[in-house]
Order: C-alpha cells, then structure tokens, then sequence
C-alpha cells in the first residue's frame, strides 16, 4: 500500500483533517495526498512556501528566526507547521524545508539536509534528515518521508 493510500484510510477511520507547508518539497507531498480519490474529505490545502517572504508573511514564521537560524531550521520549520495548521484549521499538519541541491548547504546542513516537522495541537514533532542523491532524488525521499511520519503520528491517536 502507498503512503498516501495509508494515510487515507487513516485519516477516513479516525476522521481528521490535514494540511502541509512545502519549502524544498514544493508541493510535492499536497500532489501525493491528492492523488488518493477521496482525499477532499480529510486535506484542507497546503502553502509552497519556497521564498523566505512566504514563510513569514503567509505561514506567520518570524523574520527574526530566519535571520538568525536560517530558513533551514528546526525551529523555522516548526513555525511553518504550527502555521499552517493554524491557518487551515486541521487536526494534523506536516511541514519541509532544505537543500535539496545541486546549489545550498552549509557545513552543518549540508545539501540533502531536509527537516521534517508534524504538527497536532497536542504535540509537534520535528525530525533533521540527511538524504542522498540527485534534487529528485531528495525531494521524493523527503515526501516519502514527510508523508510516513505524518501517518505515524496520525495512527498514535486515540
């Protein structure tokens, strides 16, 4: 069964509802989600939030932390997901940002760093990933990823 299989039937049996914010991913995991028949039922929408001006004007994400911690960052990635579950009014939320490459990287995020956060209102959870491979490659092991640790958590509810 496909990720995104999974998290729609989870989804229908616990009845609760989702939402993304994709920087790296750039949609990538909201077209996964879609890709289900049935998926309006349980997933509101999403933001690409790929330039820093999004994040922090739509998302609420403070320019500040940006300023100071990058856009790649533990805690910019858990504002985009308090974000946009915020803004969406949905029970779950999942939220990327990272190199994906060829160009980016820092010595301490180097390219193929993706951090990967879910949100609930009862816990936000966030994982630092090192992917390798080509952008593609990346990208579809970050949504791949995104979309596993969203069904983990979604699967924790009573």
């Amino acid at each position: 069964m496909l990720l995104q299989e999974r998290l729609h039937q989870l989804c229908i049996e616990k009845g609760v509802s989702v939402a993304v914010a994709e920087s790296c991913t750039s949609g990538i995991i909201a077209s996964k989600i879609t890709s289900v028949s049935g998926a309006s039922s349980y997933f509101k929408g999403g933001v690409v939030a790929y330039q820093n001006e999004i994040k922090v004007n739509v998302l609420g994400v403070s320019q500040v932390l940006i300023d100071e911690k990058t856009e790649v960052s533990e805690e910019v990635v858990v504002q985009m997901a308090e974000g946009v579950r915020r803004i969406f009014s949905v029970d779950y939320s999942v939220a990327t940002s990272g190199y994906a490459g060829p160009s980016g990287g820092t010595n301490i995020n180097p390219i193929g760093t993706i951090f990967i956060t879910v949100s609930s209102s009862e816990t936000t959870s966030v994982s630092r990933f090192v992917f390798e491979g080509d952008r593609q490659v990346v990208v579809n092991q970050a949504s791949e990823k995104s979309l596993s640790l969203l069904c983990d958590v979604i699967k924790k509810q009573e």
